[in-house]
C-alpha cells in the first residue's frame, strides 16, 4: 500500500475531478486542509472519515469515505436560484451517470482505485450571508497492493 493519507487521495482527486465541471464554472475548490485564503463562491471537500467496509476484511487497502462537500455562495451577489444551479451542476457531477468519470480520475491519479460512490444526504441552509449547501457521499476505495 501506498503511503498516502486516502483521505487527502479522495480529497484532492474529486478537487481535481469537480474543477472541470462546467456546472461549477467560477467556483474556487478548496480540500478540507486547505490553508489557500478562501473566497466565495466556494465547494469545501472533507473526507470525514475512512473506515474498513464491514463486508470486506481489514488490511487490503479497502476504505469507505465519508466525504462532505459544502457549497457556500454569498446572498449578497447570488440569488438562491443561482445557488441551486450550482448545486445541481455538483450533484450531476457526482451521481450515478458520472460514476465512470469518477472512476477515471482516481485512475489518472495513479493513487487510489474508486468502485463505487453513494449518496448520503444534500441539506441547504443559511451560514451568516452566504447560502450552505452540504453534500454527503460515501466513496468505496482501494489503496495500490
Amino acid at each position: 500500500m501506498g503511503t498516502k493519507s486516502i483521505r487527502h487521495i479522495v480529497e484532492q482527486v474529486l478537487k481535481t475531478y469537480l474543477s472541470t465541471e462546467t456546472g461549477l464554472t467560477g467556483v474556487s475548490i478548496y480540500t478540507g486542509d486547505s490553508a489557500d485564503t478562501m473566497t466565495l463562491p466556494k465547494l469545501v471537500i472533507l473526507c470525514e472519515s475512512a473506515r474498513t467496509p464491514s463486508d470486506l476484511p481489514e488490511g487490503l487497502g479497502n476504505y469507505s469515505c465519508s466525504v462532505r462537500m459544502t457549497l457556500f455562495s454569498n446572498t449578497d451577489d447570488t440569488t438562491l436560484t443561482d445557488h441551486r444551479a450550482r448545486c445541481a451542476g455538483l450533484a450531476g457531477a457526482m451521481s450515478v451517470d458520472s460514476l465512470t468519470a469518477i472512476k477515471a480520475a482516481f485512475t489518472a491519479s495513479g493513487d487510489a482505485t474508486c468502485y463505487d460512490v453513494t449518496v448520503q444526504n444534500e441539506d441547504e441552509g443559511v451560514d451568516e450571508r452566504s447560502w450552505a449547501t452540504v453534500f454527503s457521499y460515501d466513496v468505496l476505495v482501494v489503496l495500490p497492493a
